[in-house]
């Protein structure tokens, strides 16, 4: 494939794009050479969130490259619009170069409670903090994840038994109450090396995952590196656009 310069005309920063494209998705998806690039696009919109959001556009600008490239002598017979290169152009640098979702997280402190703190300064410092899940730390590593939601409906459950919401939040442990009410279907654990695509794919696929821990290597015990949670859903989309 041909660097593209600066001073490259639009047509050949346009096919220079597109081959990227098309050779970064075969080599990452192990697809054959056969394929046509339109059914590539295709195949991989179920396994790409980039490709899934822009999937028509490619399909069309596959339309293109066939209208305005010669293919007997593989030369092109007309110039593509400015917008049009800059799109693919975009598409194919994330694709072949995906950026890390660290990157967007950089700088960003995680705020971590402790296993033996009670319920009831869990309450006090998410309402402070204004964060919605914290991860919460025992013996060095990740013991889970607690969400303020999910503590309101499990106090509820306490008042419905007709025990002590006070002496509950003063005498439970969040070590205790997450051994009574387990939430581990809305976290997963990753490695530092998660690409935005990734991330996007991970809450997509699990509608009732809240927040993704990334640790250094992607284990409990790994160095926490930060919280991905459906509000950073946004930031990451428009990372993606800007790319």
């Amino acid at each position: 494939m041909t660097p593209t310069t600066p001073n490259s005309s639009l047509g050949t920063r346009f096919v220079n794009a597109y081959n990227l494209l098309d050779h970064s998705l075969r080599a990452q998806y192990n697809f054959k050479t056969n394929i046509s690039f339109t059914d590539l696009i295709r195949r991989c919109s179920s396994l790409n969130q980039v490709i899934r959001v822009y999937e028509d556009d490619l399909i069309d600008i596959a339309r293109l490259r066939n209208a305005i490239v010669h293919n007997s002598g593989n030369f092109l017979i007309a110039e593509p619009h400015f917008e049009i290169v800059e799109l693919i152009e975009r598409i194919s640098n994330v694709i072949a170069t995906p950026p890390l979702a660290m990157e967007v997280l950089k700088g960003t402190a995680v705020e971590t409670i402790p296993a033996n703190m009670c319920v009831r300064d869990f309450i006090i410092l998410s309402y402070r903090v204004g964060h919605s899940n914290i991860p919460v730390m025992g013996k060095g590593a990740l013991v889970g994840v607690l969400r303020r939601e999910n503590v309101m409906h499990a106090l509820g459950l306490v008042t419905d038994r007709g025990q002590s919401i006070d002496e509950y939040i003063k005498g439970t442990s969040i070590e205790q109450y997450l051994k009574q009410f387990p939430n581990f279907d809305h976290f997963t654990i990753v490695s530092d090396k998660i690409t935005i695509e990734e991330v996007l794919a991970l809450f997509d696929d699990n509608r009732k995952l809240a927040s993704i821990i990334v640790t250094e290597n992607g284990t409990v015990s790994g160095q926490l590196c930060g919280i991905i949670t459906t509000a950073d859903v946004i930031d990451f989309k428009i990372t993606i656009e800007r790319k």
